[in-house]
């Protein structure tokens, strides 16, 4: 058995004579661990349960692994939208080149991630073999690598800057001229109007997810990230529950928060400011090329005389489709599902209600049809 200066706590839990039980230490509070891990010589017996290893493992790193003896270790991360098996041949060969163990790679398939199909991860104690494989893993991916960001929504200021960096090194200007123009209506209007005289018209579309994101961004520039949103969702009968899944993950990322009402859009914006007098900016992401869109003749304008009086504010008025879904995955920004298992319908929801209605009656060919003149 072992010493007693080991703590045991259960009589009939022989161990080596020669082993130890090591004690880790909980993150929170800094209490003993719960339960030992038996070590002999230089090999350690963790738990089979992988949430107990895992929990072991983390409690006992100091012990195990004290600071003093880890080397430093160089990371970097390479996305790419290709399947592993596409290039797995050249990463194989790539590999072999670092085949002293300088460098390790690692590439992970991912089946659900919207940006990126792989995941390469590179390792080395030395800077420059890190930055001499990473150059090589670009090379060979040269067209397929892509940016990914798992939270847009934080640090959206300076990320903000490197995209429309990355936009202009590639030569899409015209582009670029419509972020900055859109940065700066909304710009204006947060500069013009304190927070609780601004709304954000949000029902989960990938069209007001771009408003969302680039007033956060101005939020954040001026007031910081913990100032809070305000939205308004204005309610439509074949409401979906991913939809409502996606305004509630929203609402939580960005610091929003929505309140709903009954519709149509003007009985909406009537109740709206009869709960929120102070309300006179309304953001709304109407494109020219949606049915109500064309009606507007600058991003920015008071309603008509017989609406509720708000100031209409649309900053993507000229954007086209491609532009919405360029800045999305550009930028990593969280969308709803939704378009990932059909695709985009302009201002509604109405096309999925339909063909989800008879999904039976489709073939995949012709659901893409539909989708395709949709927007």
């Amino acid at each position: 058995m072992a010493s007693s200066s080991n703590k045991i706590t259960h009589p009939r839990m022989p161990i080596p004579k020669m082993s130890q039980l090591l004690w880790g230490t909980q993150k929170k509070g800094g209490a003993i661990s719960t339960f030992p891990v038996v070590r002999l010589n230089n090999v350690v017996a963790l738990p089979g349960i992988p949430k107990f290893c895992e929990k072991a493992f983390d409690e006992l790193q100091d012990q195990l692994f004290p600071l003093e003896e880890r080397p430093t270790m160089w990371q970097g991360t390479v996305y790419t939208d290709l399947d592993e098996f596409e290039f797995s041949k050249k990463l194989t060969e790539l590999a072999a080149k670092f085949d002293d163990r300088t460098v390790q790679i690692g590439s992970y398939p991912e089946m659900h991630n919207k940006f990126f199909k792989t995941k390469l991860t590179v390792e080395s104690e030395s800077p420059d073999a890190l930055k001499t494989a990473l150059s090589a893993l670009r090379e060979m991916l040269v067209g397929h690598v892509v940016y990914y960001d798992s939270k847009a929504w934080q640090d959206t200021v300076p990320k903000w800057a490197e995209f429309k960096n990355r936009e202009s090194q590639i030569g899409n200007q015209d582009f670029v001229s419509k972020l900055l123009e859109a940065e700066r209506i909304v710009s204006e209007i947060v500069e013009k109007y304190p927070l609780d005289q601004i709304a954000l018209s949000f029902n989960g579309g990938k069209d007001c997810t771009i408003l969302l994101h680039l007033l956060r961004l101005k939020v954040d520039e001026k007031y910081g990230p913990g100032a809070s949103i305000q939205g308004f969702h204005i309610m439509v009968e074949d409401q979906f529950p991913e939809a409502t899944q996606f305004i509630i993950d929203a609402a939580k990322f960005y610091n929003i928060q929505v309140l709903e009402f009954p519709g149509p859009l003007k009985t909406g914006l009537a109740a709206l400011k009869k709960q929120r007098p102070s309300i006179i900016a309304v953001l709304m992401g109407s494109r020219a090329t949606d049915p109500n869109g064309k009606y507007m003749k600058t991003a920015v304008e008071w309603t008509d005389s017989d609406w509720p009086r708000v100031l209409r504010v649309c900053p993507i008025l000229n954007w086209t489709y491609t532009d919405v879904w360029h800045m999305l995955r550009g930028l990593c920004v969280p969308y709803c599902k939704l378009y990932d298992q059909v695709g985009s319908c302009g201002k509604s929801w109405l096309l999925f209600a339909k063909i989800k209605e008879n999904w039976g009656k489709y073939r995949l060919w012709d659901v893409s049809k539909l989708v395709h003149f949709c927007d």
